[in-house]
């Protein structure tokens, strides 16, 4: 974490990065192993040639699709979270929000799932459920952005304690 006047910078940790494309690598590999060898499997439930090649070109959309945007996050030299006056950038996942100002944040707050822990970004504008037709009785689903540290280099209580902090000091009430 690179701290300058009123500007946090959390970095990509690029070692974890890396683990996880060379993950992808092999599951994209193994994927290509299942669609190439569908015979080479022929005992059990999932022994039908046709389904040993369903899960390999699943396993080559999925894990060719992570090995590009993990590739492409290897080469970013952004900073994975910026924290400053103006609001929170995010940029540490593929499927980053980007730029989200401190107006439209409404609150920070830990969350789970399963075993993985991540700071939800609570936004002020809700969206309907339904498309914009409100309906009597119905509550509006908040708009939330999950930030986990799992590419960043800090901890997952580091990364917490300084989007409370700066949210604590700049936000709109």
């Amino acid at each position: 974490m690179k701290t300058t006047g009123d500007r946090i910078e959390i970095h990509l940790n690029k070692q974890r990065l890396i683990f996880l494309l060379i993950s992808a690598l092999a599951f994209f590999a193994i994927g290509i192993w299942f669609v190439a060898n569908p015979g080479f499997f022929k005992r059990g439930m999932i022994g039908n040639p046709a389904v040993i090649s369903g899960i390999g070109m699943l396993t080559l959309v999925v894990f060719g699709l992570s090995s590009f945007v993990l590739g492409k996050k290897m080469i970013d030299q952004q900073p994975g979270v910026i924290i400053d006056k103006s609001g929170i950038t995010d940029n540490s996942s593929g499927i980053a929000a980007g730029h989200i100002p401190w107006k439209d944040i409404k609150e920070i707050k830990p969350a789970r799932l399963f075993n993985k822990k991540f700071v939800n970004i609570v936004l002020k504008k809700p969206i309907s459920k339904n498309n914009g037709a409100k309906k009597k009785g119905k509550k509006d689903d908040d708009i939330v952005v999950s930030i986990s540290n799992n590419t960043l280099q800090c901890s997952f209580e580091e990364l917490e304690n300084a989007l409370k902090s700066a949210f604590d000091k700049y936000k709109v009430s």
